[in-house]
């Protein structure tokens, strides 16, 4: 047995029940968060069907794709000669995602009704010098395979980081993560402003992990193509999947079809660091990923992502002035924050299940934590931006008001000698955004894009097989099916435009 089945081997294979807590917590309290009454915010619009050659007429009209092109290897005066400008091979890897694999795709573009749609485009964005030079038809996949191992592949780099600042500028246009015109609180973030991440496991075309097998009942021995690159991934809920890692980061606009912007995408370590030294693991990768978003977008409010993300991610990007949001980790018992005293009054507050809260002993032992309403979450700008709970103890003498810190503090990031490790993981406990509250229900809603978007990436393809060996390989797949996608949303946001 290999040592990638051993180690697949030693993974449990069964879904770990949450355990029980050994403490009693009370009502979650109406307050800023929201109330027991609210209602959920309503379904938006279906989205329109769009038939093939409707996404393949805005993808080839995409001048964004024109502009991606030129950063790709051109002809060379030695060596094999180009058949094709970039351009077309670019085309090509996006439309692969619409066909389903290069074969389809070089089928497709034999054929008039295809290849006169890029002779138009090209035409259009290039000039006619461009269109004319055109051979009568596309890329064989001879042709393609040549350009895509060659040129391709070891540009891979340079594609997925043109395509990002496009792609950002995009979104930009078409009104997103820009200031809002409205006043709203922090809580409550407007759509376009709040982007969605998530990671996925894109299969490859085999799931052999070994060259050679022997048929135990015949014993021939038989060859097999594997996938250097992928491994196994334990996802949420104990799955185990076989691939390459993927990360992707989106937003769209409130209640319309077909505005889903693909701003970022990128290959992630699923091994150890000594097995894959090249590339970040999910959190880190996510949160250089924001950061380069928010130099070119200032008015991004908040992020949302999955329990992945853990509190020394989050606590880098609050310090940005974002909100960042993500389900509880499960497991984490209650911390002592500090002790309130105002007059004869004292106040032990803990924090439980992502939210401040007072601590008192049950007549028959038991530990009970009140959860404290919070009246608003306030934000201070600086060259770390802070975020507060201001928050309301009730008590018999008098209520009291005070401002609890959200954000990574000095005294947390001491180190306990004790311990070696952070006094006080706030981020990882204490949550801007308690999930289990009506605001954070409608942030968790927002991250569901990112589930969709890499839904349908894998249902692009036969039996939902990315169809390229290698995760470079299969990220330009990811980055020609992110260029559909957005190509798509240009042009409906175009006709929206238009139609005004």
């Amino acid at each position: 047995m290999s040592p990638r089945k051993q180690a697949a081997a030693r993974r449990t294979k069964t879904k770990k029940h949450k355990a029980e807590p050994d403490y009693l917590y009370g009502d979650i309290p109406d307050d800023a968060f929201g109330a027991k009454t609210d209602q959920p915010p309503p379904k938006g619009p279906e989205a329109p069907a769009l038939t093939q050659d409707e996404r393949f007429e805005y993808l080839v009209n995409n001048p964004d794709l024109y502009a991606a092109a030129t950063a790709l290897p051109g002809p060379s005066k030695v060596g094999h000669p180009a058949h094709y400008p970039p351009v077309v091979y670019l085309i090509f890897l996006c439309s692969i995602s619409l066909l389903g694999s290069a074969r389809s795709t070089a089928s497709h573009l034999q054929r008039p009704l295809w290849w006169e749609a890029v002779r138009r485009a090209v035409r259009t964005h290039q000039g006619d010098e461009a269109a004319d030079a055109l051979k009568p038809v596309g890329p064989t996949r001879s042709n393609w395979n040549y350009y895509f191992g060659k040129h391709l592949k070891p540009a891979h780099a340079t594609v997925r980081d043109i395509s990002r600042d496009l792609w950002i500028q995009q979104a930009l246009d078409h009104g997103m993560m820009k200031e809002s015109g409205k006043r709203v609180s922090r809580i409550y973030p407007e759509r376009h402003q709040v982007l969605h991440g998530d990671a996925t496991v894109a299969a490859p075309p085999s799931s052999h992990t070994e060259h050679e097998t022997v048929d135990t009942t015949t014993g021939e021995l038989r060859t097999h193509r594997v996938d250097e690159d992928a491994g196994i991934t334990t996802e949420g809920g104990g799955k185990q999947v076989y691939g390459n890692k993927f990360l992707s980061v989106g937003v769209r606009l409130a209640n319309r079809a077909h505005s889903r912007v693909i701003l970022a995408l990128e290959s992630i370590r699923h091994r150890s660091q000594e097995e894959d030294p090249e590339r970040e693991a999910e959190g880190a990768a996510f949160v250089g990923m924001v950061k380069h978003i928010l130099t070119r977008a200032p008015g991004l409010r908040a992020a949302t992502y999955d329990a992945a993300l853990r509190g020394i991610h989050r606590a880098p990007l609050i310090a940005e002035g974002l909100l960042v949001f993500t389900p509880q980790h499960s497991g984490l018992p209650p911390q002592s924050l500090k002790r309130y005293e105002e007059g004869p009054c004292t106040h032990d507050l803990y924090v439980a299940e992502a939210r401040v809260c007072t601590r008192r002993i049950t007549v028959d032992g038991q530990t009970h934590y009140t959860p404290l309403p919070v009246e608003e979450l306030e934000c201070r700008e600086g060259e770390r931006t802070r975020f507060y709970h201001r928050l309301t103890i009730p008590c018999r003498v008098k209520d009291h008001t005070l401002r609890i810190r959200v954000d990574e503090t000095e005294d947390d990031r001491e180190i306990d000698p004790s311990t070696g490790k952070k006094r006080f993981n706030r981020t990882e406990h204490l949550r801007q955004v308690p999930p289990d509250t009506p605001a954070g229900r409608r942030l968790k809603g927002f991250r569901q894009d990112s589930e969709s978007t890499h839904s349908r990436f894998d249902q692009s393809y036969p039996h939902k097989r990315v169809p390229a060996y290698g995760a470079t390989g299969a990220l330009l797949m990811y980055l020609g099916y992110a260029w559909l996608n957005n190509s798509v949303t240009r042009a409906m946001a175009q006709d929206l435009t238009l139609t005004a």
